[in-house]
């Protein structure tokens, strides 16, 4: 079986019958598995607490379990998520399933699947599942925060339970769609592609230390005690003498080699602009208006790259400063000479409130947002590496706004702050998970800031990562 494929027929029509207190929660499910299938579905509600889908006679029945939560509910805890798993050899599940998966993490229901007349049905609930992990519910419940005040990866479920690393929402969908071949042998599955996505978040274009004595002694200490480069310290003293005729000894300004590895590689990267500074230097230093920032916008746009918005550290509860920044960075564009329409963004720091950011970002215009990754842990933070309408919870319904979600960040894996690896286990973790994510025909999307490429290692990392040798992109 080739996990990489999907339903792909025009001519398939399914009635699916869903529970009626939750029919919002699961069609939005159900849409996740059945999307880019081409299939037809004529969703209606019923009693059972069952799932049921239906196409000639025979039947797919999923058990549902998973309650109905609610803003409210979620609020004042009266929800009981779950604070374990169980594992189990998926062999016992029959079915072929036991060539694409060998230990599978059940959050919801029993683990039988069974046919029985006309039909097959199962115990997981696999389209809770589906829910609970795209929907972001466990950080709506949880008042666990960082010191930036963002749900922690460290205290998600995925990564107590050791399934962050895996794209189960992407596995539980696979197995609903063998499911079906199994029943309607002539539903044909068309092959998908997933893409390497790399990113960069324009946090520092220009190295700080070249403003002031301050500044440097400030990052020389860093490059000593933290990043032990020592050798950093003469290229910022050269960059300060120098830094009015030449780039070439800043070692913040690396975008002619990030174009040029992009060319090399044939990815196209999307740069995320900082438009405000409200919070103050975490949130960068630099102006949009600098007519540097400027030529890097046309050099940018002119090499056929993408830029959207990197809302700034205060954005994240703030719907108007939201709006405020993607208008700068729209002007900016403009009178830089670049027409590209500012639809996309990622939030600094991965600041993210599931209560209201998405809401937020679709009001402020935003049509996708690729912040959907932890900072401390790299994964699968919404279970999946596909693309997907947010699901808010102010109106419990579906959003326009499209998540791409963000696997790995070079800093969650190098950082001595989160996971501290050497480059050589950075990048057999870093691969392991592209490996996870391509297999489901999902995107491994990676951030690499330019600020954080100073040594030729740090370099041919980002390099051995997006060039993987057995998976095309």
């Amino acid at each position: 079986m080739n996990h990489t494929q999907a339903l792909n027929s025009d001519t398939v029509r399914f009635t699916i019958f869903l529970p009626r207190n939750r029919m919002r929660q699961l069609q939005w499910s159900i849409d996740f598995v059945l999307a880019s299938s081409g299939c037809r579905v004529e969703y209606k509600g019923h009693d059972a607490q069952t799932i049921v889908i239906e196409r000639e006679g025979k039947s797919l029945s999923l058990r549902s379990v998973f309650p109905n939560p609610t803003r409210r509910n979620l609020c004042l805890n009266e929800m009981i998520l779950p604070t374990s798993v169980r594992w189990i050899e998926t062999r016992q599940l029959g079915f072929g399933l036991d060539d694409t998966y060998a230990k599978m993490p059940i959050l919801f229901g029993d683990p039988v699947i069974r046919r029985i007349d006309n039909g097959i049905e199962t115990e997981i609930d696999l389209i809770g599942g589906i829910f609970f992990l795209l929907s972001g519910v466990e950080e709506v419940a949880s008042d666990i925060r960082d010191r930036h005040d963002r749900f922690p990866g460290a205290a998600s479920l995925a990564a107590r339970e050791g399934f962050l690393d895996r794209a189960i929402a992407d596995e539980y969908r696979e197995i609903v769609l063998v499911l079906i071949e199994n029943l309607w042998p002539d539903v044909q599955r068309s092959r998908e592609t997933g893409n390497i996505l790399l990113s960069c978040d324009v946090d520092e274009p220009f190295d700080r230390s070249r403003k002031n004595m301050v500044s440097l002694l400030r990052k020389a200490g860093g490059d000593i005690f933290i990043r032990r480069q020592p050798g950093l310290i003469a290229m910022r003293i050269l960059n300060t003498m120098f830094q009015k005729t030449t780039k070439r000894f800043d070692p913040c300004y690396t975008f002619d080699w990030y174009l040029d590895l992009c060319d090399a590689e044939d990815l196209k990267a999307t740069f995320y602009f900082i438009a405000e500074n409200g919070a103050g230097p975490i949130d960068g230093d630099y102006a949009l208006d600098d007519p540097q920032i400027a030529q890097l916008f046309r050099d940018i746009s002119e090499r056929g790259h993408g830029i959207g918005m990197h809302g700034s550290y205060l954005t994240f509860r703030d719907l108007d400063r939201l709006k405020r920044e993607r208008s700068r960075l729209t002007t900016a564009l403009d009178d830089a000479g670049v027409s590209v329409e500012v639809t996309e963004n990622r939030q600094h720091y991965l600041r993210w409130d599931a209560l209201c950011t998405p809401d937020n970002l679709e009001a402020a215009g935003f049509q996708s947002d690729s912040s959907g990754g932890f900072a401390d842990l790299p994964g699968f933070r919404y279970g999946t590496a596909r693309s997907f309408p947010m699901w808010s919870w102010q109106k419990s319904k579906p959003l326009r706004l499209i998540q791409k979600p963000l696997v790995v960040m070079e800093n969650s894996l190098l950082s001595e702050v989160y996971m501290d690896l050497d480059h050589g286990a950075a990048a057999r973790a870093a691969q392991a998970l592209k490996s996870r994510a391509l297999a489901f025909g999902g995107d491994f999307s990676i951030l690499w800031h330019n600020s954080e490429l100073y040594s030729m290692k740090d370099r041919n990392l980002l390099q051995t990562i997006v060039a993987c040798p057995d998976v095309k992109h």
